[in-house]
């Protein structure tokens, strides 16, 4: 699965691997987040068509158009490429409404109770990894329209797997434009067949269990005796 996330890239990072998409981005440079968590706004790209993305703000854990309250987006921050197209939560933005969700890289918490140790993964050869997510536009009662997402996961490979069993989907920029604007079988397609970029991983600090803390340091490798990884 994935949890946590960090997004300390800038938009010229962005652009550079966005597979030729024409993207609308901000004047400045997005905030960085060392620790984005379920419920917080993290960044997306959606679909202009014809070529075009647009940057936006959505809170993390998606919420369907039918949902009665937002609680579900806790049960929703993740959803499963093997069910996502059937799932009632999900099968709608499956079809026609899956973005793009930019990360510098992401937290596993490999082992069990005390002894978890969190571990940080990005790419090896690139500033930003690009998940590929899914949005819904919820309009709760008597309140304005709220935009969620959700971050598409897949069997971790590899030795990725001895971190958790669980990665997310993370897509090579020649596959950016027809993930967000194809049809969901080529959706399927495309999950089925992207290659895993080359990714390094570290363990850091227990302090990134507390959403409360931010900072570089929380991504800062630490001694450790278990698993280890070398690009």
């Amino acid at each position: 699965m994935c949890g946590r996330y960090s997004s300390y890239y800038t938009w010229r990072e962005i652009w550079e691997f966005s597979g030729g998409l024409q993207l609308i981005l901000p004047a400045e440079d997005p905030q960085p987040a060392y620790n984005l968590a379920p419920t917080q706004s993290g960044w997306v790209l959606v679909a202009e068509g014809e070529g075009r993305a647009h940057a936006t703000q959505m809170r993390w854990g998606l919420i369907p158009a039918w949902a009665r309250d937002a609680k579900i987006a806790y049960s929703t921050i993740n959803a499963r490429v093997e069910t996502a197209n059937s799932k009632p939560a999900f099968r709608s933005a499956w079809k026609s409404r899956r973005c793009l969700v930019p990360a510098s890289g992401y937290y596993e918490w490999p082992g069990e109770g005390r002894q978890k140790q969190p571990y940080y993964i990005h790419a090896t050869d690139a500033p930003v990894l690009m998940f590929g997510g899914l949005w819904e536009r919820w309009s709760p009662k008597g309140g304005e329209p709220i935009e969620t997402y959700s971050i598409v996961t897949m069997d971790a490979v590899g030795e990725l797997a001895r971190l958790h069993d669980r990665m997310p989907l993370m897509l090579p920029p020649e596959l950016h434009r027809d993930w967000i604007e194809g049809d969901g079988e080529q959706a399927t397609a495309i999950a089925q067949a992207a290659p895993l970029p080359s990714l390094s991983w570290h363990a850091v600090g227990k302090a990134v269990g507390n959403v409360r803390n931010q900072g570089p340091q929380l991504i800062e490798p630490i001694a450790e005796t278990g698993i280890a990884h070398d690009p």
